[in-house]
């Protein structure tokens, strides 16, 4: 493989002069016949000449959003026009149009990737004290998120420099997200797909503190973690649903002995798992086997066993407090665990490597 073998991607939003700025230094700089795409993702007429500029220039293959639809939708229209115009290319090269990433880091980037064609390979930058404090707050926030959500351990999750097998973009085209979302969205398909993840360090840069970017820190950051808030809705609903039906069945039994507490557990748990499961499986992670179900009721049978052993223990250690408070602390506990394992074992698609 080659380096021409490889599209530039350039999704953008009423840019400014960095983005000519941008082709000018790679058709300088380049020994390669790069195709660009570039993506006008509604900017508006008074872009309209910018725009015009790229395509006459820089030889750059436009395409066009009547409004602006979000970058993650951009990417898609790039994705669906490089599969329909060059199916022989190796993959893509994703590159922001603000100035944030150079031709020198690009050019990194494709080399790892040269050297590991089935890899997503990003572009990760550091986090210093020089980097504007919403940047890098919603950065290392994110990070921290995933990696709790998946194990994954990924320095830089909002990346825009990012290289991606050109096998893997009919599977891209069906990943959820329009805006900055699909972004996250696309590292976590990655862990489903077992795609490797690689990373080249590359340089932080962050001009005007970063002003000219449009990510809503409130509305995107939202649709970034919404998989994550979506989990902690079911769980606490299916939570409540759980601890509403032991603290009945517990009183109708009128004991706490193990077998009463156990029991009671039994039957609360089949009817919140039954919710869980439900919720979880066609609402929050939207995948999963054929055997997920199976799976998945494994881990309420353990999770009832640990939860009736602990809760008959510290229940009857603790005479103080409410047998429904301990129940909640307990579960409270195992809702963390459950997290891990359904999202690394039950609802995901496999195992990956991240490099």
């Amino acid at each position: 493989m080659i380096y021409q073998d490889v599209v530039i991607v350039i999704p953008a939003y009423e840019p400014d002069e960095r983005l000519l700025e941008l082709l000018k230094n790679i058709r300088d700089k380049e020994n390669h016949a790069f195709d660009i795409v570039l993506v006008d993702d509604g900017s508006g007429v008074e872009f309209a000449s910018l725009f015009a500029t790229a395509q006459s220039n820089y030889a750059c293959h436009l395409q066009r959003h009547a409004e602006n639809k979000g970058k993650g939708r951009a990417l898609k229209t790039a994705i669906s026009y490089i599969l329909d115009n060059f199916p022989n290319a190796k993959g893509i090269v994703t590159i922001d149009s603000d100035g944030q990433h150079t031709y020198e880091d690009m050019m990194k980037c494709l080399a790892e990737f040269l050297q590991h064609p089935d890899s997503l390979v990003l572009g990760v930058r550091t986090f210093e004290k020089s980097v504007p404090l919403r940047s890098k707050f919603g950065n290392l926030l994110t990070r921290d998120v995933l990696g709790a959500m998946t194990g994954m351990n990924v320095s830089d999750t909002q990346t825009g420099l990012r290289v991606i097998p050109m096998s893997w973009l009919p599977k891209l085209l069906t990943v959820e997200g329009e805006r900055y979302e699909f972004e996250m969205n696309m590292l976590l398909e990655a862990k489903e797909e077992n795609i490797p993840i690689r990373e080249v360090g590359i340089a932080t840069i962050y001009l005007d503190e970063n002003q000219s970017s449009h990510f809503d820190v409130i509305r995107d950051s939202i649709r970034i973690y919404k998989v994550f808030f979506k989990y902690i809705f079911s769980s606490l609903f299916s939570f409540l649903v759980d601890i509403v039906a032991f603290t009945i069945l517990i009183s109708l039994f009128n004991g706490l002995s193990f077998s009463a507490v156990t029991l009671a557990s039994i039957l609360a748990r089949a009817i919140s798992s039954v919710v869980n499961f439900t919720l979880n499986h066609k609402v929050v992670f939207k995948q999963g086997q054929s055997n997920s179900a199976i799976k998945y009721f494994t881990l309420v049978v353990v999770q009832i066993a640990l939860s009736s052993l602990l809760v008959t223990v510290l229940g009857n250690a603790l005479t103080m407090l409410p047998i429904s408070v301990v129940k909640i602390l307990v579960d409270g506990t195992l809702f963390f665990v459950s997290y891990f394992v359904q999202k690394h074992l039950i609802f995901s698609g496999g195992e990956n490597e991240n490099q």
